[in-house]
């Protein structure tokens, strides 16, 4: 039997295959893989939330490990982002020599036309939601779209004051179990002072009853984690 085979550089691998290391260049891409392989493996369902969405690379593969693993259980795919770049910069990311107001900025039409390209089909379960967090996610009413919890979270949000928002958004979604992807974890030189790993660590001493236990690293900025509710 032929080892499967990428149908382009956005194409996760299925959990069984020979894999390069998550460590490569690849790993941005195969983690999409071993997240559904876990919500898989553990019988959870739920919906995918992805916060920073960029040119749409993430969703691709996203889309494409979930849709193939778990169709009926993981959705729907919602995709928030300003679509206008990152924010200006506050407080703990100011001075950043790595980011910018502006960065990543790509339209949501660009992201559609972007999904559309690599085969993502327009029936697929994909909603985008527009707007800065600040404002974006308080309107957002989860129920509204059939969502009661949630199966994978895909932060890649850069920022420290981005992510605290998008931390106390889906608590109350969250489940024993959840995978949460922190694309930028090694950012501002993996400080604990600055950027997504701040924002969590202040996140779970304000939430004595939640947990995240390591579960893979990717590439050389990204970890994923999984949650634990204490009870």
């Amino acid at each position: 039997m032929q080892p499967p085979r990428r149908r382009d550089d956005l194409d996760p691998l299925p959990y069984q295959a020979e894999w390069p290391s998550l460590r490569s260049a690849f790993g941005r891409v195969d983690i999409h893989s071993l997240a559904a392989f876990w919500v898989r493996e553990t019988r959870l369902s739920g919906a995918y939330l992805e916060f920073g969405v960029g040119a749409g690379r993430s969703a691709v593969a996203a889309l494409r490990a979930n849709l193939r693993d778990n169709p009926d259980t993981v959705r729907p795919f919602v995709l928030f982002d300003s679509f206008q770049g990152l924010p200006p910069l506050q407080a703990k990311d100011v001075g950043s020599a790595q980011f910018k107001a502006g960065d990543f900025a790509y339209s949501q039409e660009q992201v559609q036309a972007f999904l559309s390209r690599h085969g993502i089909p327009e029936s697929a379960p994909v909603r985008f939601m527009p707007g800065w967090f600040e404002e974006s996610l308080p309107a957002f009413r989860a129920a509204d779209h059939g969502i009661s919890r949630v199966a994978i979270v895909h932060v890649d949000v850069d920022l420290h004051a981005s992510c605290r928002v998008v931390l106390e958004f889906v608590t109350p979604l969250l489940q024993e179990g959840t995978v949460i992807l922190m694309d930028d974890w090694n950012a501002f030189a993996a400080s604990d002072q600055k950027g997504e790993r701040a924002a969590t660590r202040e996140w779970l001493l304000q939430h004595p009853e939640l947990r995240l236990h390591d579960y893979a690293r990717y590439g050389w900025h990204g970890q994923a984690f999984t949650v634990e509710r204490i009870a």
